[in-house]
C-alpha cells in the first residue's frame, strides 16, 4: 500500500498539502503535546463520570509505551488500531490475520490489555470480522453512520468534493434503528461509529467554530436519542483541545435530557451487549387473554411492555431464582388482547430466532394456524438473506416493522435499565510525534514488502 497515493486520492490534492500543514502544527518532536491532549480528554470524560476509550496501532505503541500506560491507569480504556496505519481492504485474509496477531504480540508484550479493534480509515473487511472474533476480540467499532446535518448544497465544490471522498472511504450507511444499536456477528460485538468526527468538520469542511461544532454533535445526539441508540463519537486526540469546548457542549446536552444517556466506554458497551444477549422470554398461556411470562435477566434490564397490564410480578431478589450465569428469572402475569410476542412458523431458520432474540424481543414459535394469537406472525423460510449485504438490509427492516407494531410486546430495552440511549467518547491516536506520522509512511511500506504474498 503506498501511503502517499492513498492520501491523495481520498483527500484530494489541496487537503493532502494542507494536512502536511496541520500536522507541524498540532504535533511535536515529543510526546508533550499529545499527551496534554490525552489527558485533557480524560479529565473533560472524568467530570461527567466517564471515561474515553483510545484505539492506536501497534507500532506506535511500542514507542510510547510508558505514556499508554500512564493514560490506562487513569480509567481510560486502550484499544487496537491495527499493526501499523494501514487500510485492511487492500490486504489479503492472510495478511489481515498477520498483521492482527503482530498487533497482539506487541500489546501482550507492552502489557497494555485490550478488548477491541478499529481499523484504520474504518476500513473493515467480513474476513476481518472473521479474524477479530476467532484472535478473541470481544468488540470492534467500525461501521460508519452517517447523520445528514451538513446541507451539502451549501458547500463550495472543494469542500463538498473532500467531505464525499470520506463517505465514500467510511462506507457510510444512513442511520436506522438497527443500524444504531450494537450486533454480534458470531462471538464479536459490532458497534457503530457515527459520523460526521472531527476530522470531517474541522479539517475537510473548515468548520471551526466550537459552538457549532457542539450543536452538530448535540443535533446527532437528539436524533440517536429518539431512535434510543448508541452514539460514538471519534475525536482524534490532535484535535482535543481545539474541539475541547464541543466536546464539553456535547456531553452537557447529552447529560440534560430527562431520561439518562449512558455515558461509557465500549468495553463496557460491549460487556452489556453480551450479558443482554442472554436475555428471555417464554411464555404459557393463563386464561383468555392471560399469559404467565418467564423472564431471565439479569438486576441491570429494563423491560419495555407495550398494549398491555401487567397484574402481578414475582420477587427476583432470592438466591434460588439466579442462574449460574447471575441472571435472574421473574414470573410475570400478563394481560393482553394477543400473546405479547413475536411468533415464528416452523420452517423460519433458527438464525431469525437468534436474531430477535439478541435485539431484545420477545420470541416464540407457532404453526400458521396459531399465528393470529401472536402481535406479529413471521414465516421466512428463506431466513434473512444470502449474503451479508442482503442480511443486513432485512434486518434493518425487520427492526422497522417490529418498532412499528401497534401491538401488544414485551421487549428487553437496548440499555440498563433507567438509560434511554448511549454515547460513547473514542479517539484514534494515529500518531503520537511528528516522527511518527512520517514513520507511518515508511512502516504501511515496509509491512506490505514482509507479505507472503
Amino acid at each position: 500500500m503506498n501511503l502517499v497515493a492513498f492520501s491523495l486520492r481520498t483527500k484530494g490534492p489541496h487537503n493532502f498539502l494542507r494536512r502536511l500543514w496541520t500536522v507541524f502544527a498540532r504535533f511535536g518532536l515529543t510526546e508533550q503535546r499529545t499527551a496534554h491532549a490525552l489527558q485533557a480528554l480524560v479529565a473533560t470524560l472524568r467530570l461527567y463520570g466517564a471515561y474515553p476509550t483510545f484505539f492506536i496501532p501497534a507500532v506506535v505503541l511500542r514507542r510510547h509505551v510508558p505514556l499508554l500506560r500512564r493514560i490506562a491507569a487513569s480509567g481510560a480504556e486502550i484499544g487496537i488500531h491495527g499493526y501499523v496505519h494501514n487500510d485492511y481492504r487492500t490486504l489479503t485474509r492472510q495478511e489481515q490475520e498477520r498483521q492482527t496477531q503482530l498487533a497482539i504480540t506487541i500489546f501482550s508484550h507492552s502489557q497494555i490489555s485490550f478488548a477491541g479493534f478499529r481499523n484504520p480509515y474504518l476500513g473493515w473487511t467480513e474476513e476481518a470480522l472473521e479474524i477479530f472474533a476467532s484472535l478473541g476480540f470481544t468488540y470492534e467499532s467500525n461501521e460508519a453512520v452517517i447523520h445528514d446535518v451538513i446541507d451539502l448544497k451549501t458547500l463550495s465544490p472543494l469542500l463538498r468534493s473532500g467531505y464525499e471522498k470520506s463517505l465514500h472511504l467510511f462506507q457510510a450507511v444512513p442511520p436506522s434503528i438497527y443500524d444504531l444499536r450494537p450486533h454480534c456477528e458470531g462471538a464479536l460485538v459490532r458497534l457503530p461509529t457515527s459520523i460526521p468526527d472531527d476530522e470531517m468538520l474541522f479539517d475537510r469542511l473548515r468548520i471551526t467554530d466550537p459552538q457549532r461544532i457542539a450543536a452538530l454533535w448535540s443535533e446527532i445526539m437528539a436524533r440517536i436519542y429518539a431512535l434510543g441508540g448508541l452514539y460514538v463519537l471519534n475525536l482524534h486526540p490532535e484535535r482535543g483541545l481545539l474541539c475541547q469546548a464541543a466536546l464539553r457542549g456535547l456531553l452537557d446536552y447529552a447529560t440534560s435530557q430527562p431520561e439518562p444517556v449512558w455515558i461509557a466506554r465500549l468495553e463496557e458497551i460491549a460487556r452489556w451487549w453480551r450479558e443482554r444477549c442472554h436475555f428471555r422470554f417464554d411464555f404459557n398461556a393463563a386464561g383468555p387473554q392471560r399469559w404467565q411470562v418467564r423472564l431471565l435477566s439479569s438486576p441491570r434490564a429494563h423491560v419495555k411492555t407495550r398494549q398491555l397490564t401487567v397484574l402481578a410480578r414475582s420477587s427476583a431478589d432470592t438466591s434460588e431464582q439466579r442462574t449460574p450465569g447471575g441472571l435472574q428469572q421473574q414470573e410475570w402475569l400478563v394481560e393482553a388482547e394477543r400473546c405479547p410476542a413475536i411468533a415464528l412458523s416452523p420452517v423460519t431458520p433458527p438464525a431469525v430466532m437468534a436474531f430477535l432474540q439478541e435485539q431484545g424481543y420477545a420470541v416464540t414459535r407457532a404453526s400458521p394456524e396459531e399465528g393470529t394469537n401472536y402481535s406479529l406472525f413471521l414465516d421466512l423460510p428463506a431466513g434473512l438473506g444470502a449474503s451479508p449485504r442482503e442480511q443486513r438490509e432485512q434486518r434493518r427492516q425487520l427492526v422497522a416493522q417490529i418498532e412499528g407494531l401497534s401491538a401488544p410486546l414485551l421487549s428487553f430495552a437496548p440499555w440498563p435499565a433507567h438509560y434511554r440511549a448511549a454515547l460513547a467518547i473514542s479517539s484514534d491516536i494515529d500518531s503520537v510525534t511528528i516522527q511518527d506520522f512520517f514513520l507511518r509512511i515508511v512502516e504501511v511500506a515496509r509491512a506490505s514488502r514482509l507479505s507472503p504474498n
